[in-house]
């Protein structure tokens, strides 16, 4: 049993290694071009650009950082499949170390600053509201196949007494 759940994490993760690394360049990019307004298209944040030095340097390590942070959320979310676990437990179990890698890994980017606490709240915000999201959309989708499940265990039933 351990080493299917072994192979569910590495299995998640890898696929949400990939995710992070796409949707990190996403979002940087689209957010971080439409704050800076120049006409200039920015696939990091400028603070982090010169904090690395060079802009290819600071793609690299943000797309593998994305990618670490898309590991942990997904990779993590591998908690949810554990039987014996409630949802609440599963949960915090995710949510605990995937809002401290996020920060981690968001201040250290740059994609927010570090010493301005309404920053600080804005990001915390937006992660929570995503991690909502996301949560109810696969607590919804499971909630729909295990009624599924039980439709066809009824009609299987109801067939099997004729």
């Amino acid at each position: 049993m351990k080493s299917a759940f072994t192979y569910k994490v590495i299995l998640m993760a890898s696929v949400g290694f990939a995710a992070g690394m796409f949707i990190g360049i996403l979002i940087t990019a689209s957010s971080v071009t439409a704050a800076v307004n120049d006409g200039s298209l920015y696939l990091c944040a400028p603070e982090f650009i010169s904090f690395m030095g060079k802009p290819l340097a600071a793609f690299a390590v943000q797309a593998l950082l994305s990618g670490v942070l898309g590991a942990v959320g997904m990779g993590g979310a591998a908690v949810y499949s554990i039987d014996e676990w409630s949802v609440l437990k599963a949960t915090v179990t995710h949510f605990i170390p995937t809002v401290i890698v996020y920060f981690l890994v968001a201040g250290f980017l740059r994609w927010f600053d570090l010493k301005n606490i309404t920053e600080w709240i804005l990001m915390l915000s937006i992660f929570i509201s995503m991690y909502l999201m996301i949560w109810l959309m696969q607590y919804l989708s499971l909630k729909l196949q295990i009624s599924e499940i039980n439709r066809e265990l009824q009609e299987y039933k109801a067939a099997g007494s004729e």
